[in-house]
């Protein structure tokens, strides 16, 4: 009897052990490194242009020295027809990288009285403005946190949108790819992801929009130039914000954290 208990006593030390791994593994793609973070909002104006540039600051709470580096996200909204808190509806990404180490700044793109986005006519040429409008957004955003924070040392700088702000980030990379680490974008759909693999590309497409003809490059294409495109389940372009549910927005930060830190 007593040999029996013991051996009982064994099975479910094992199976306990097996949960507690399971559960440790699951915590090492899902849960935060850190628990605190700090969130910082500005309006900044680029006198250049006379434009009032709305941004936040998500940060991981901890002090920093001068010298000491840090990873920088710089995250681009979808568009939201000049909804003037769009920047501030990506909380669940933005707060997640934050959590994991990586600062983050979320540029509001649209104001009030911006004339509304084309939806007719080729759509690669007459949004071009738009996009180039968001490229001078990211150089300026990027410039004054520079100018904010100068005892930083940038490591990296990593750019990521969902749908126009991913058109948007893709063109900047484009342009200036001595700046960008590595472009992620949420379901972008008008501007063609550059044959390049530097900087590194990735898209988490949704199940219910696909891309203009050729923006998304041949497979072969992706395999010599290490772009990586990833379908995702159950979730449609309009929930890649803080409207999707918990476990649409669990499948798209383990995502774009395993891309951020090469695990994918």
């Amino acid at each position: 009897m007593k040999r029996k208990k013991n051996r009982l006593y064994m099975i479910l030390g094992g199976i306990l052990l097996l949960v507690v791994t399971a559960f440790a593994s699951m915590s090492s793609d899902n849960e935060p490194i850190s628990t605190e973070i700090k969130i910082e909002t500005y309006e900044v104006l680029d006198s250049v242009r006379n434009r009032l540039i709305p941004y936040a600051l998500y940060s991981p709470e901890v002090e920093m020295k001068r010298g000491d580096s840090i990873r920088l996200v710089i995250f681009s909204h979808g568009y939201g027809s000049n909804y003037s808190r769009n920047y501030l509806n990506y909380s669940y990404l933005t707060k997640r990288l934050a959590k994991t180490g990586f600062w983050t700044l979320s540029i509001q793109h649209e104001l009030l009285g911006d004339p509304l986005i084309p939806k007719e006519g080729n759509l690669q040429v007459v949004r071009m403005p738009f996009w180039i409008r968001g490229e001078e957004n990211i150089l300026f955003v990027l410039h004054d946190f520079k100018q904010k924070h100068p005892e930083l040392k940038i490591s990296s700088i990593d750019l990521i949108g969902h749908s126009n702000g991913g058109d948007m980030s893709i063109l900047t990379a484009k342009e200036h790819p001595e700046l960008i680490r590595k472009v992620i974008t949420l379901d972008h759909l008008r501007m063609p992801i550059p044959h390049l693999n530097k900087p590194a590309f990735a898209s988490l497409r949704s199940t219910d929009k696909t891309a203009d003809s050729l923006v998304i490059p041949s497979q072969d294409l992706c395999l010599k130039n290490g772009i990586k495109i990833i379908q995702l389940k159950k979730i449609t372009h309009n929930e890649m914000n803080d409207e999707g549910s918990r476990k649409q927005k669990k499948q798209i930060n383990s995502y774009v954290q395993k891309i951020l830190e090469d695990r994918l």
